[in-house]
């Protein structure tokens, strides 16, 4: 099994932390030849620098993750952390059909409208919350402390969407308090 260098140092980063007893340090995860939307990763760098989130991680524009990445998130979750996994799936995907609106309906922790961008319909389990919809399809869930976005927020974040930096502000705080 190949794995990509970076994958490999977060795995370890993350491990070690979690081993030392210091799961406290905010994590952006970069996937590396996994991340499917570079500039996802690039808006979320820029609005988490010098951001303290404690046992919490943020993986964007995830394509398919590697057993490791979701033992790693699974280890998070399970220590009392908090993950924001971004799927870029709906780049691969057919997307959903309707009549155009530009924009996604979030209405947690805060309300506001962020630019679609390939949004994937998700399949909400019970006890999942829907947190944003497009075309009135659920593409943002919170199970737990684990939020999937399957409509990436950090190319607004990257284009300076100030909705997409309230909301994300919102979440971080959030995540800051698990």
């Amino acid at each position: 099994m190949r794995i990509a260098r970076r994958e490999f140092l977060a795995v370890c980063a993350v491990g070690v932390q979690v081993r030392a007893g210091c799961p406290d340090a905010a994590s952006l995860i970069d996937l590396g030849s996994g991340c499917l939307l570079p500039e996802s990763l690039a808006g979320f760098r820029s609005v988490m620098a010098g951001s303290n989130i404690p046992r919490g991680l943020v993986i964007p524009g995830a394509g398919m993750l590697s057993e490791r990445m979701a033992g790693m998130m699974q280890q998070r979750l399970r220590s009392g952390g908090s993950v924001l996994l971004e799927s870029a799936i709906g780049l691969t995907r057919r997307g959903i059909a309707s009549p155009y609106f530009p924009y996604v309906e979030f209405t947690w922790p805060v309300r506001a409208q962020i630019r679609e961008f390939y949004p994937l319909p998700l399949a909400p389990r019970t006890g999942d919350a829907v947190i944003a919809t497009f075309a009135r399809q659920p593409v943002a869930l919170r199970r737990g402390r684990l939020i999937l976005l399957g409509s990436p927020v950090g190319s607004a974040l990257l284009a300076g969407d100030p909705d997409a930096r309230r909301w994300v502000a919102s979440i971080l705080r959030w995540m800051h308090t698990q």
